[in-house]
């Protein structure tokens, strides 16, 4: 059997888009259009660099201090937001409410292992990835509205180590795979 290398990364749950991330798959998702799964709804804060399938528990171990160190708090996604790009853009909801502690969280994560984000970091929930940009643009307003007046508020009392396959896809071969607590937990 080949050795599969994953994209492993260190994400916050946002269970409470569920709902939201299903309305959007039932409405958009495709293969031009690739809606999060509605059990994924996550904000990314550290990507780790192309690792083996069964190293999360070793990342896990290098978070572990830095997540134990941080008290839990609230994260409210809110606002509709795109990344634009002509070969894959993003539709997102922003972060209103708990920026400055994912900031802080997020620089305690990138002193645990190398950060391969390759962007400014801007926190957010992705709605959506344009797969084809023309197809993309035929459901961006359908997605505007849905992301509409949305709100989705969750308790973050730990990080998520999370990955997918190298040939898969973030947005439908996302898995959960080991909880690391905050303080308290």
């Amino acid at each position: 059997m080949a050795h599969h290398r994953w994209y492993w990364g260190v994400v916050i749950r946002v269970d409470s888009a569920r709902e939201l991330l299903s309305v959007i798959a039932d409405d958009v998702d495709g293969e031009d259009v690739r809606a999060r799964d509605p059990r994924t709804g996550h904000i990314t804060l550290f990507y780790a660099p192309l690792r083996g399938r069964r190293d999360a528990p070793e990342l896990a171990e290098r978070v572990r201090a830095a997540a134990a160190a941080i008290e839990p708090f609230s994260v409210k996604c809110a606002g509709f937001g795109e990344f634009a790009s002509p070969i894959r853009p993003v539709a997102w909801l922003g972060v209103q409410q708990g920026v400055d502690e994912l900031l802080t969280l997020r620089e305690s994560l990138c002193r645990c292992d190398q950060d391969c984000h390759r962007h400014a970091f801007v926190p957010h929930l992705t709605l959506a990835y344009g797969e084809e940009a023309a197809t993309y643009a035929g459901v961006h307003e359908k997605l505007r509205e849905h992301a509409g007046s949305a709100a989705c508020t969750t308790l973050v009392d730990a990080v998520w180590i999370a990955g997918f396959p190298q040939n898969g896809h973030p947005a439908r071969d996302l898995r959960y795979v080991e909880r690391v607590p905050f303080a308290g937990q």
